[in-house]
């Protein structure tokens, strides 16, 4: 390169869904790059950022990982103030996480601004043999929103940042 700076774009990206299904993991493994083997529950919400460069730009994902449990759920909208990108994520081995994407959805489309990018994440594909939600069964609901859908693994970081060069950043 020659020296120059490439121009910076911050994106705000919220991360929602059940207690549980890896929304922190997820999170963590994008911008450090590890997982962390203990669970312990988001409180309210975390924050964490990624600069990545992305076509011409320096693109800075600023994740607020929100909490799933539902005394938190009021937080949600003043969260989405501003996002660009959202991700809804359930848990693969969970067929309720998945049941409960529906009203996250309901959530991002009352509470997110117009433009705002949304996708859903099918999270813990290393659980495979505890699958209760198959592929296809995400894509449809994924498809009949017309969101773009991922399956991804925080633990072993497949898909991850898959789903950050996906969802282009720049026309957000």
């Amino acid at each position: 390169m020659n020296g120059k700076s490439l121009p910076v774009i911050k994106v705000k990206v919220v991360v929602v869904g059940d207690a549980g299904v890896g929304k922190t993991s997820l999170a963590v493994r994008f911008t450090d790059n590890s997982f962390i083997q203990h669970y312990k529950q988001t409180v309210g919400a975390s924050f964490c950022s990624r600069a990545l460069d992305f076509k011409d730009k320096t693109v800075v994902f600023n994740i607020w990982d929100t909490a799933g449990q539902e005394r938190f759920r009021s937080l949600v909208p003043m969260y989405l103030r501003d996002a660009g990108i959202a991700l809804a994520v359930y848990d693969i081995s969970s067929h309720k996480s998945f049941e409960n994407v529906e009203s996250w959805l309901l959530q991002l489309q009352q509470y997110g601004p117009r433009d705002l990018k949304c996708a859903l994440i099918g999270n813990k594909i290393d659980l495979d043999d505890l699958r209760e939600v198959p592929t296809q069964e995400g894509q449809l609901v994924a498809e009949g929103h017309g969101l773009y859908f991922e399956e991804t693994s925080a633990k072993s970081g497949e898909g991850i940042d898959k789903v950050f060069n996906d969802i282009d950043p720049i026309e957000v």
